[in-house]
């Protein structure tokens, strides 16, 4: 997949929600149903956002039968990997970005603690 153009990283990222779900994701790797919860977005919501992020090349999935795990794509180099880092360092000194970022990380380790005491898998959701 070819990376993005400044201009459609910038693009990408200016629409609240995109900026949103990237800003969850810069915490921790999370499922749809994470970034639901956190988000208070309906599963079509955030799944259509999901789809536009991984187009431009800023997100990556990993699927984990039945489910997906979404990961902010990392440890790029150039002008474009320092502009994204730009972005998501300045939402983690921001209100309300700051919060919802604290909460994708305790939704994460929450959910990883489940799943790791709980292997049947009944008690989680992605």
């Amino acid at each position: 997949m070819a990376k993005p153009s400044p201009t459609e990283l910038l693009q990408a990222v200016a629409e609240p929600t995109r900026l949103r779900i990237l800003n969850c994701l810069a915490a921790a790797p999370l499922f749809v149903a994470d970034l639901q919860e956190v988000l208070a977005l309906p599963q079509p919501t955030v799944s259509r956002h999901l789809q536009v992020l991984r187009k431009a090349d800023l997100v990556r999935d990993t699927p984990i039968a039945p489910f997906v795990l979404y990961r902010l794509k990392r440890g790029g180099v150039g002008p474009l990997a320092r502009m994204l880092d730009s972005i998501l360092s300045a939402l983690a000194e921001l209100e309300p970005t700051r919060s919802e970022r604290t909460r994708a990380r305790e939704r994460s380790r929450a959910e990883y603690t489940t799943r790791v005491n709980e292997p049947d898998g009944d008690t989680w959701a992605g």
